[in-house]
């Protein structure tokens, strides 16, 4: 784990020599290649809240955690390698804000860089350092926390993408390899996943596992985030061309079907270990991969398989934070100021940013119980900001339409922080679905069914702001 961190730090250092101005720092000058797109996108995308997630999905829920929670993505994926990645690639932007900017106008590129803010600022990566503090150190769970976002600022300060890119290539390697070598472990020991459905159930391994008609709804509404991920559209526009970015999500939609695989895989193999008494009746869902792995690795890979696991979340970390800095000061500021900012200035205040990005994530995942109700809230604010006009502008308008993209935007945005917070104030917990729902008379809604809401409230704006700008045309 020393070795590994070290390493980080020192990749960086030996980076930082490249960054010679902005365009260097934010988008790796524009000149990333397939084979490092691929391991950056893999592993940035692929973090440690949706390790832990997916596993505590497959413990609980069975199969259904492939089949309902994962593969909706596979098709998002492609959509973005497809579609997407090609029209974005002739934009003259560099981010997502600034794309939505260049449709609809500063207003709307203000409310895309809070939204996209709110998703990228790496809460769900640090609240995931902080409990592997906890479990394998005994740490408070802010000094686990404190140390991993450390690290990653460290070496993301000093040599920005590039940095992040190159350490990201390590990253993918040790995660691909600790997660394939505790799968095989535990193949020999308890079974491949049949043998294991045989033992628990013929539920285990159903599509839909135990999992409500919303909740299908819902995980497949949240699989459409791939098409406005902050992550991917700065992937788009650091990349040499649009067939390298085209070719790089396509590969890296294979290596997260087999990493997918192998994380549900691993979250069975807790559930029926728990069953047969290898491990303790009260495991915790959303650390049985640790359970598993200490159970079944010998020494020496068990410290392999905690690197890789501290991989997943470093190659967030870094990510994240870079974009959430670039969301205030390349995204925002611009649009509210009257006098731009330098190069110099842009590449200062964007590392500054880097440290106030973490700090506040570090803050905000001290808040959150669970890392399902942080992932909802961030992923409910970014598409009920940026999906329906960022979409609508790349495929269906052949004419820009500020308020339409200002109205839907804002409208989105508001709706998501608005209901959030009716929640936080107003809400009563579901202690058997670990939620929190607002009632009223015989109407429930659960917070993680917000987006069924916001959304279509965003869409209604937009069609409203393209009915007045229609308006406005004719008149003058």
């Amino acid at each position: 784990m020393i070795a590994y961190l070290g390493g980080m730090l020192a990749v960086g250092a030996l980076v930082a020599r490249r960054v010679r101005n902005f365009a260097d720092f934010f988008v790796a000058g524009h000149r990333m290649t397939t084979p490092i797109l691929v391991c950056t996108l893999v592993s940035t995308y692929y973090g440690l809240d949706v390790t832990l997630g997916t596993s505590e999905t497959s413990f609980l829920e069975g199969m259904a955690a492939f089949w309902t929670y994962s593969a909706p993505f596979y098709l998002a994926y492609a959509g973005v390698a497809l579609l997407v990645a090609p029209r974005l690639k002739r934009l003259p932007v560099q981010s997502l804000p600034e794309a939505m900017g260049h449709f609809y106008g500063p207003g709307t590129r203000v409310a895309a860089a809070c939204a996209s803010f709110v998703y990228s600022a790496p809460v769900l990566a640090v609240t995931g350092m902080g409990l592997l503090g906890e479990l394998l150190l005994g740490w408070e769970p802010w000094m686990g926390a404190s140390v991993g976002a450390g690290v990653a600022l460290a070496y993301t300060l000093m040599g920005g993408l590039w940095a992040d890119a190159i350490t990201d290539t390590f990253q993918f390697a040790l995660m691909c390899v600790s997660v394939a070598v505790a799968a095989a472990a535990a193949m020999l020991e308890v079974g491949t996943h049949h043998e294991i459905g045989q033992r628990l159930g013929p539920g285990t391994l159903s599509l839909a596992g135990g999992l409500s008609p919303s909740d299908i709804l819902i995980y497949g509404a949240v699989a459409m985030t791939p098409m406005v991920e902050p992550a991917f559209y700065q992937r788009i526009f650091a990349a040499g061309s649009a067939r390298q970015i085209r070719n790089a999500l396509l590969i890296g939609t294979v290596l997260w079907m087999a990493f997918d695989w192998l994380v549900v895989y691993l979250g069975l193999v807790g559930r029926d270990m728990v069953r047969s008494g290898a491990l303790p009746a009260d495991t915790d869902a959303s650390v049985a991969l640790f359970h598993v792995a200490g159970a079944l690795l010998p020494a020496g890979m068990m410290g392999l398989f905690i690197a890789g696991i501290l991989a997943t979340a470093m190659s967030t970390i870094d990510s994240y934070t870079l974009i959430a800095a670039g969301n205030v000061v390349y995204d925002a500021y611009p649009s509210l100021a009257r006098k731009p900012l330098t190069d110099r200035q842009l590449l200062f205040w964007t590392r500054t940013g880097c440290v106030l990005a973490l700090a506040a994530s570090v803050f905000l995942g001290l808040r959150f119980a669970r890392l399902r109700d942080a992932w909802i809230f961030m992923s409910t604010a970014l598409l009920s900001t940026v999906f329906v006009p960022m979409l609508a502008a790349l495929f269906f308008l052949k004419r820009p339409s500020p308020a339409a993209g200002r109205l839907s935007a804002w409208t989105g945005l508001l709706a998501a922080f608005g209901l959030f917070l009716a929640f936080e104030l107003l809400g009563v917990e579901d202690r058997e679905e670990e939620t929190l729902v607002l009632r009223s008379g015989g109407f429930a809604l659960e917070r993680e069914a917000a987006l069924l809401l916001t959304v279509p409230a965003s869409a209604l704006a937009f069609l409203a702001g393209r009915a007045l700008d229609l308006r406005r045309r004719r008149t003058a």
